[in-house]
């Protein structure tokens, strides 16, 4: 009986050791299973501890920008991603004039193809050439308000064609005039009906014009050959009703084959002013006619298929 309960203490005390190390245990595995604590991106804990906006950074698209009225286009970033808000208040502040706020609108987002990136775009009127800067606020995706400041330097005049302008319409090689889609575009799959007017035909059609100058396959930007896909998508759209030009950058096209010291720019890359552009190698532009063969709009870097649809629909 002794023995009985001998063995029986000890029982219970190996019972009370194997407890004590199962808790143990148990309190480690809680602790790796929780969460480090999250961390804080320091420009939204800087913006939220202050309650004022996160500094954004700002990128212009549209350089060539003179007295009148323009379309601008910018792109937002912040230290952590694009902002895609959906749209953004834009004030144009002139740097040299006494009372410096001149303009406030509001900039839509318009998302490039692929979706990764988008830029904004807004219309502005300049009064006078010299410096001025546009303060952006925008909300961002999470809620959060963000600003930027853009600098811009505004020409007397722009070096490309403007509103009223009718353009040199000469220079451009049709379909007639080579043997293969090759000597006319660096794109991989042309579409025929971009290169079968000249420009000066196509403004004496009686129809509005839209006019696209882009290297589809050796842009230095990533809208270069997307710019040219919607131009076709428009034609698609507007085929009998307006005129679809497209003109390579380079007036070399199959001579290159990848290699840009062998290229040539087109005649009319300088005629209409495009390489007047400080820093300029061959981001496309599109430029849109009424049947008059007068300018209307021009659209410096990728105009989504809204954008140009409103321009066309405007001269229609």
């Amino acid at each position: 009986m002794v023995g009985a309960t001998r063995f029986f203490l000890i029982a219970i005390a190996l019972l009370v050791v194997l407890a004590a190390c199962n808790g143990a245990q148990d309190e480690q595995s809680t602790a790796a299973a929780e969460p480090a604590p999250a961390q804080t991106d320091t420009a939204t804990s800087d913006a939220a501890s202050d309650g004022g906006p996160e500094e954004l950074n700002g990128i212009l698209a549209t350089k060539d920008l003179g007295v009148g009225d323009n379309r601008v286009s910018f792109l937002l970033t912040s230290s952590r991603a694009l902002i895609k808000a959906p749209s953004a208040t834009v004030t144009s502040v002139n740097l040299s004039a006494p009372d410096s706020v001149v303009e406030t609108s509001t900039a839509e987002f318009f998302l490039w193809p692929f979706g990764s990136r988008g830029n904004y775009v807004t219309d502005l009127t300049f009064d006078q050439p010299g410096e001025w800067r546009l303060d952006v606020e925008v909300t961002q995706e999470d809620g959060s308000p963000g600003k930027a400041q853009i600098m811009l330097n505004i020409a007397e005049r722009s070096h490309t064609p403007t509103a009223g302008d009718t353009p040199p319409s000469d220079g451009n090689k049709t379909v007639r005039d080579v043997e293969s889609l090759a000597e006319l575009t660096t794109s991989s799959r042309p579409d025929a009906d971009l290169y079968q007017q000249t420009i000066a035909e196509a403004l004496g059609g009686e129809q509005p014009l839209v006019l696209v100058f882009a290297s589809p396959a050796l842009c230095t930007s990533p809208t270069c050959g997307p710019q040219v896909e919607t131009v076709e998508e428009l034609k698609d759209q507007y085929k009998d009703q307006a005129g679809f030009i497209h003109v390579e950058v380079y007036e070399n096209p199959a001579e290159i084959q990848g290699d840009l010291d062998r290229a040539r720019y087109s005649p009319l890359v300088e005629e209409w002013g495009l390489s007047a552009q400080t820093g300029y190698l061959n981001e496309s532009w599109v430029f849109i006619f009424d049947a008059g063969g007068k300018l209307t709009s021009k659209y410096q870097g990728y105009a989504s298929i809204d954008e140009l649809t409103k321009g066309l629909d405007a001269v229609l």
